[in-house]
């Protein structure tokens, strides 16, 4: 989908229903840094509906990271709640790992571009990325 993210090797994907334990069916995600973006399959739809990153910042010459699985397993309750009454057959959760052995790239950075990317496109963010719809405000309630 992504053409910035053909040259991470370690990546994959998994399906999640509303029935699923996130932990259960995200355990080949890895402890790494890294991106993942979700795809919302509904009413014979697929759209893109979320992007996020793990967190990756650099204190004192040390990084301290989030990792993907940790940050992945994170959204089982904004994902019940999203899903719950709603017509969505299924969630397609994308990851990609950006820092490792072959790539040292910031998630943050990562997830800025393709979102720039998805921006161009759409002429507008993912919709669990803004307003009322989005992680973030969900949280704060």
């Amino acid at each position: 989908m992504f053409d910035e993210l053909k040259r991470y090797k370690k990546k994959g994907h998994f399906f999640f229903r509303k029935e699923d334990s996130l932990a259960q069916v995200s355990k080949a995600v890895p402890e790494l840094p890294g991106i993942y973006y979700i795809i919302q399959l509904a009413k014979g739809r697929v759209e893109l509906v979320y992007m996020g990153k793990s967190e990756a910042s650099t204190t004192a010459g040390s990084t301290k990271n989030k990792m993907l699985k940790q940050s992945i397993n994170g959204l089982q309750r904004f994902l019940n709640n999203r899903m719950s009454g709603a017509d969505i057959d299924a969630l397609d959760i994308y990851w990609f790992v950006t820092m490792d052995a072959a790539n040292n790239d910031l998630p943050g950075y990562v997830e800025g571009l393709i979102m720039q990317r998805f921006y161009d496109v759409q002429g507008r963010l993912p919709e669990w990325n803004t307003g009322a719809n989005s992680i973030l405000e969900y949280e704060s309630n």
